[in-house]
């Protein structure tokens, strides 16, 4: 079996004809039907029923469909690392956070004369885990509630990573205009249950787990009413300007939602609960373009921290 084979067989699928897919793959029809003969043939099953206006998938032919599919994906895949060549490579995973974007745009942009390819990976803390682990990334970027950190080396030890803590932060809360809470600074906890929230997949550890722990005994049980659950933060963006939908998030980089005109309540009690901070491979050195790009988060961590403090 050759992958022309089952690129022939991929496009007469996808086209339903076999003249279609003779133009597309710049051959002819009898050339065409020939090669999908020659499959039906290998494989010892009829791939495609004739009729007198195209082709149409047999069962078999579906169920061949996907798997050819996937191996076609794979092929690009690999000729595509055949030709990376010696290219760098920043293989990063991170929660999904619009601060985490915001910094890979500028680090890019300062660095965009280099000949450099960016592997980015927004996902939960697991699948992270896997990433690293797997050597699929080089460093992941989480929040983790501080009431969840010893679970987290537990999760790390058994994997052979290692977990540095970048950051202690503030979780907020961030509406937009139509919110009624727009214009406050400060918020009791116990307003959070009152309301709808647009929230990133994700977000911390588990959002639950960090609440429980910073409300009132009395109030067990504390969840969220999650509106909209997305992996979108264009999706988020436009829900917090339109709607009155709020977000529970961190506050490390004050100028992300500047440009939304989004207001930023603190919730007291909530501050200094949520750690930012990296994973990698315990005792191996990090590839230099991942070691760039560290240093440089942490150099805007240091900037953010000290702007802070001149305005306390």
């Amino acid at each position: 079996m050759e992958i022309k084979q089952l690129t022939y067989f991929q496009t007469c699928a996808e086209l339903q004809s076999l003249t279609k897919a003779a133009e597309v793959l710049y051959t002819t029809q009898p050339h065409v039907s020939m090669v999908i003969r020659a499959l039906e043939n290998e494989l010892g099953v009829q791939l495609f029923h004739r009729k007198s206006k195209g082709v149409e998938l047999t069962d078999a032919g579906k169920r061949i469909y996907d798997y050819s599919a996937n191996l076609l994906k794979n092929a690009a895949l690999i000729t595509a690392a055949a030709h990376s060549g010696n290219q760098l490579q920043l293989k990063i995973a991170t929660n999904p956070s619009s601060n985490m974007a915001a910094l890979l745009a500028r680090f890019y942009t300062l660095n965009r004369a280099s000949d450099f390819c960016i592997d980015y990976t927004q996902c939960g803390i697991e699948r992270m885990i896997a990433l690293v682990s797997d050597k699929a990334a080089d460093l992941g970027f989480i929040f983790v509630a501080d009431n969840k950190s010893r679970a987290l080396q537990h999760l790390l030890k058994q994997k052979r990573l290692v977990f540095e803590s970048l950051l202690l932060t503030d979780m907020v809360l961030y509406v937009g205009r139509n919110h009624p809470l727009y214009g406050q600074s400060v918020i009791a906890p116990d307003i959070l249950k009152t309301l709808k929230y647009v929230q990133l997949r994700d977000d911390y550890f588990t959002l639950e787990d960090l609440l429980e722990s910073l409300v009132p005994k009395s109030q067990c049980g504390f969840n969220i009413n999650r509106a909209v659950v997305t992996n979108s933060d264009h999706a988020m963006i436009q829900l917090l300007k339109q709607s009155d939908l709020a977000n529970l998030g961190s506050y490390w980089l004050k100028d992300v939602y500047r440009q939304y005109d989004f207001e930023r309540i603190k919730i007291h009690g909530f501050e200094k609960k949520v750690t930012f901070g990296i994973i990698s491979r315990e005792g191996e050195s990090l590839p230099d373009l991942a070691d760039s790009f560290l240093d440089f988060v942490r150099h805007v961590l240091q900037r953010e921290n000290t702007k802070k403090s001149e305005l306390v």
